[in-house]
């Protein structure tokens, strides 16, 4: 539009030129109609140029705008879509944990279930069919697993007074149960030589009995300040028999035999 001002512009310039006596009509000196016409057709146009000017900015500044704004928006959905990845990968954590603890206790549900079982039994039937409430049953027997510690004889009499004794071991399998519940500690179990010859307390024979000494074991050493040699008897935590002195503090492990009466 401002290319067809400047060709009026040099049109009226050109008829200037032609025009006899330097541009002057006939009439009055310097009056020409056709010239006002014109002038007054560029006056319309600038002003249409002014308009046109004026609209293009007032719809730069709207685009601006709204350029803005989506940047705005899409910032803040930007942040909103950040926020809920975090929110869906702690979901997604959440349940994993959820779904391994309950394969856990899945996996315990029919071992708690029989102890539930046995506990309601054993008051029942007067503990002849299963194991008293926190003991452990393997194989026919009950196993107490202490948490604090006592002597040899008076670990002894603890189990006793449980109506058991402290635990033999009859085989490689019932050593790695015993070392399961005791690792990372000793513990006392059930064979002394107080009397000079090696005996378990329920009487089996130690001769044709399982053993699992330590290299070098038993060697009653005599060193200690109190005196005396060593007695009694430990399971190591890697599983290995140690005779130790019997006033010692250790741990210990009773054992009885469950009567499982039809």
């Amino acid at each position: 539009m401002a290319k067809d001002f400047q060709d009026i512009q040099q049109l009226d310039s050109e008829d200037n030129e032609h025009q006899p006596g330097g541009g002057e009509g006939p009439g009055p000196r310097g009056h020409n109609p056709r010239r006002g016409d014109r002038l007054c057709v560029g006056a319309q146009l600038q002003e249409e140029l002014r308009i046109l000017k004026e609209n293009f900015s007032h719809f730069s500044n709207g685009v601006l705008l709204e350029i803005r704004t989506l940047g705005s928006h899409g910032s803040s959905a930007s942040h909103q879509l950040t926020s809920l990845e975090a929110k869906l990968e702690k979901q997604q954590r959440d349940l994993k944990a959820d779904h391994a603890a309950l394969l856990l206790h899945l996996k315990h549900f029919p071992m708690d279930l029989r102890i539930l079982t046995c506990q309601m039994a054993f008051f029942q039937s007067n503990g002849t069919q299963c194991c008293p409430p926190n003991w452990l049953e393997y194989e026919g027997s009950c196993y107490w697993f202490s948490r604090s510690g006592k002597t040899w004889e008076e670990a002894d009499g603890y189990c006793q007074l449980e109506s058991a004794h402290l635990v033999v071991i009859n085989s490689r399998e019932e050593q790695k149960f015993i070392v399961q519940h005791t690792n990372p500690f000793n513990a006392w179990i059930g064979l002394t030589d107080s009397e000079g010859t090696w005996k378990w307390v329920d009487g089996t024979d130690y001769q044709q009995s399982y053993k699992n000494w330590a290299a070098t074991q038993p060697d009653d050493w005599q060193g200690h300040e109190v005196g005396g040699g060593e007695d009694c008897v430990v399971v190591q935590a890697n599983g290995r028999w140690n005779d130790n002195f019997c006033k010692q503090v250790q741990r210990w492990v009773c054992e009885m035999r469950l009567n499982i009466t039809a």
